[in-house]
């Protein structure tokens, strides 16, 4: 008898044990269907399981706004788009010690959106996901994440921005960059030096845990990346192309990988990977190009540092991949020129340098005008000392 009961209470056990994990895959399948990302950010849910909040005006605030939407209380929140075109953003939109939030472009009628003139702002924030999203011809960055961690960026088009297209800073961690076209339409003839994504913690601590995987950095000057901080970086599957004066930097003690990713320009091929200014180690390995330049030869470390899984093509497939997916789906006309632009002829070394000259007398001869008061009256206000600046 007292086998007899004890293999049924094996048997009950056992079912109770599968009704649990039945119940628990139950609970859990909303997070599994929404669980598309990858690398240190990829834990976060946003704000998948909460409320969903509709944006039905393009006004830059006010009601059925994405600010308006934003500010909504503290509850979690799924925003989503019921109409489409550009928001002309008045000033930068901020999502700022906030928590739990979607912000779901991919919802938007086709063309979807964009967001113009101003960045979109992360500050001391968490578990906040952004997807399809166009940012464009912001006055700074386009995208600023700062004192944030848990924070998705993926399958969003960032173009043209008065800095780099997206900055990440002060004690950032648990960070995914994924999928997305960051690159700039202005020609080399306008002077400008655009910029791609800069990693820097300033006088912060360190940003560490950042994976970069699958995005389409094209015709940036510099900054795809660069990451100038001692924390831990993931960079693979990137495709990276047309730079001017270099691709990807690591400086001030910045470690982690560069894998799988492939290089294309015809300017400055040697300076595809700079390592600089006494950088961490730093594992280089299974990169293609640009050209003949043999990019893995540069590897100060001698195996892959351990970090959030991705999902690693081999760097065959990674143009192909990158070009047919980066970015805000479905694209648009600004997209799809910018992708097939071909590449910038090489730069006029004799014009640069003449610039450059121009450029440096103009700023000695502003330093001058700006220094001189200050010898002749040390006694003004700290106000006039600032105007006076240069």
């Amino acid at each position: 008898m007292s086998g007899k009961t004890s293999l049924f209470s094996r048997s009950h056990r056992g079912n109770c044990q599968k009704v649990g994990v039945a119940l628990l895959l139950f609970l859990l399948l909303p997070n599994v269907l929404t669980a598309a990302y990858e690398g240190f950010g990829s834990a976060t849910q946003g704000g998948n399981q909460g409320q969903e909040v509709e944006v039905t005006s393009l006004a830059d605030s006010g009601p059925g706004s994405l600010r308006e939407a934003i500010r909504k209380g503290d509850l979690p929140r799924r925003i989503v788009f019921r109409i489409s075109g550009t928001v002309q953003l008045q000033r930068p939109l901020k999502i700022k010690q906030q928590s739990f939030i979607t912000i779901d472009g991919s919802t938007a009628p086709a063309p979807g959106v964009t967001l113009a003139g101003n960045a979109l702002q992360i500050h001391d924030s968490h578990d906040i996901i952004l997807s399809h999203l166009r940012v464009r011809n912001s006055k700074a960055d386009g995208i600023t994440v700062k004192g944030s961690h848990h924070i998705v960026i993926d399958h969003c088009s960032l173009t043209d921005a008065g800095d780099e297209n997206i900055g990440i800073t002060q004690d950032c961690h648990d960070v995914t960059v994924s999928w997305c076209l960051i690159g700039d339409t202005r020609t080399v003839a306008s002077g400008l030096r655009p910029k791609g994504l800069l990693i820097a913690n300033f006088d912060k601590r360190a940003v560490t845990n950042i994976s970069l995987h699958h995005n389409l950095f094209l015709h940036e000057a510099q900054r795809s990346p660069q990451v100038s901080t001692p924390g831990l970086v993931d960079i693979r599957n990137n495709l990276i192309l047309h730079w001017q004066a270099y691709g990807i930097r690591m400086r001030r003690g910045a470690r982690g990988n560069i894998v799988n990713n492939v290089f294309k320009t015809t300017e400055n091929a040697e300076k595809a990977i700079l390592l600089s200014e006494g950088p961490g180690p730093v594992y280089i390995g299974g990169n293609k190009g640009p050209g003949e330049v043999d990019v893995n030869r540069l590897s100060t470390a001698r195996a892959p540092f351990l970090v959030a899984a991705v999902t690693t093509d081999p760097a065959s497939e990674v143009e192909r991949q990158v070009k047919q997916k980066a970015g805000a789906q479905p694209r648009d006309a600004v997209d799809r020129i910018l992708i097939n632009r071909p590449p910038p002829p090489p730069i006029d070394r004799k014009l640069e340098a003449r610039r450059k000259s121009t450029r440096s007398r103009a700023r000695t001869v502003k330093d001058t005008k700006a220094d001189q008061p200050l010898a002749e009256d040390a006694s003004r206000s700290d106000d006039s000392v600032r105007e006076s600046m240069p």
